[in-house]
C-alpha cells in the first residue's frame, strides 16, 4: 500500500473546507486534512514538518484563503512563508488560494514569487471546475512554481493594461 500525498484544507468558512475535502477526495489520490482555524492549520504543518522544520515539510499542498478579519501580514500565508524562510534548506509549500475578495492588493501579495508564492488563486465562484486538475498539475506534475510563474504573468500583465 502506498502512502498518499497529504493536502491541508484551511479556511474559517467551514462550507468551504468541507466542498474543497469533498472536491479533492472524489478523487481518491489524496488524504485531506481538514482544519477550520488557524492554531490547528499551524499545528498540522507543524506535525508535517521535517528535520525539527530546518527541510521542506511533507504536505504536498495547502488549500486555503484570506481570513477577512486580519491585515494582509498577518495571514495564515504570511506566518507559513514566514518560517519557510526561517531555513535556507526548507522550499515553499505550494498554496492554493480560494478566495472571495478580488482586492488587486491581496492578489499580487499571493502570486509575488518572492512574497506570497501561491500556485492558483481561485475565486469562490468558480474553484469547483478547476481545484481538481490543478492539485494534480501541482502534486503529481511538480508544477507549483510553473502555476505561480504563470498567474503572475498575467496578473502583471493586467495591471499593466
Amino acid at each position: 500500500m502506498s502512502l498518499k500525498p497529504v493536502v491541508l484544507l484551511y479556511d474559517l468558512n467551514n462550507t468551504l473546507v468541507d466542498e474543497c475535502a469533498a472536491l479533492v477526495g472524489k478523487t481518491g489520490l489524496y488524504t485531506t486534512i481538514n482544519t477550520y482555524n488557524e492554531t490547528n492549520a499551524l499545528e498540522a504543518v507543524q506535525q508535517y514538518d521535517r528535520f525539527f522544520g530546518m527541510a521542506t515539510n511533507k504536505l504536498s499542498c495547502i488549500i486555503t484563503g484570506w481570513n477577512s478579519y486580519k491585515k494582509p501580514r498577518d495571514q495564515f500565508l504570511m506566518h507559513l512563508r514566514a518560517n519557510e524562510r526561517g531555513s535556507p534548506f526548507r522550499g515553499p509549500t505550494p498554496v492554493i488560494l480560494i478566495t472571495e475578495d478580488h482586492r488587486k492588493d491581496l492578489k499580487t501579495m499571493a502570486l509575488d514569487p518572492t512574497d506570497g508564492n501561491v500556485s492558483s488563486y481561485l475565486h469562490m465562484d468558480d474553484f469547483q471546475e478547476t481545484i481538481a486538475d490543478t492539485l494534480h498539475k501541482i502534486v503529481f506534475g511538480n508544477r507549483a512554481q510553473e502555476l505561480n510563474s504563470i498567474a503572475y504573468a498575467r496578473l502583471t500583465s493586467e495591471q499593466e493594461d
